[in-house]
């Protein structure tokens, strides 16, 4: 029998073994950006050539998440399988073609549901990791020394959160937090 292995999961070639399927290829894919909001994905072309080919029975998979940069990627690519005959395994779903009589229609919305919040998160967070490759700081700035030692001086003199706010050039929120961090710190002391 020849199987067909999307992922670098070796769960996934131990899931093979226990149901006696045969692993021939495993594709790998790593997304790529060609420009922005569109990336290539060349593992995934090729194992969709080797689906529209023939000679591919099962296409095992970690996840629906895995395939298709969008909802209607996913759905070209279920089609292909159908169409061509080849099975389909979502481990993380628990779903395999061959044995679920297809898959319902519930299941399916829910996979599509699933399919777009992962590629979301998925993208956020090479966003955020290329974002910090880059050094770029996440949160709200920091505020300047000069302003935080001008708010201290109006509090120590005993003016009012919101004057002090004005006196710094700072919101009265960052005062408010300044305030109890300084009350707090001479509690301790």
């Amino acid at each position: 029998m020849v199987r067909l292995l999307l992922s670098n999961s070796e769960h996934l070639r131990t899931v093979a073994a226990d149901h006696g399927w045969t692993v021939t290829k495993v594709f790998h894919d790593r997304p790529m950006p060609v420009r922005k909001g569109r990336e290539k994905r060349p593992g995934e072309a090729v194992l969709l050539d080797a689906i529209r080919g023939g000679g591919v029975q099962k296409v095992l998979l970690w996840s629906v998440d895995r395939v298709g940069r969008s909802l209607v990627d996913l759905v070209n690519f279920m089609e292909t399988c159908r169409t061509a005959g080849v099975g389909l395994y979502l481990h993380e779903q628990k779903l395999d073609t061959a044995t679920s009589n297809g898959l319902p229609l519930f299941d399916l919305a829910g996979m599509m549901a699933f399919h777009l919040r992962q590629s979301r998160r998925d993208r956020i967070l090479r966003g955020q990791a290329a974002a910090r490759a880059a050094s770029v700081r996440f949160g709200r700035p920091p505020i300047p020394g000069a302003k935080m030692e001008k708010a201290k001086q109006g509090l120590a003199a005993g003016k009012g959160v919101r004057a002090v706010a004005r006196f710094a050039g700072i919101s009265a929120a960052s005062v408010s937090r300044l305030k109890s961090g300084l009350g707090a710190a001479s509690a301790s002391v």
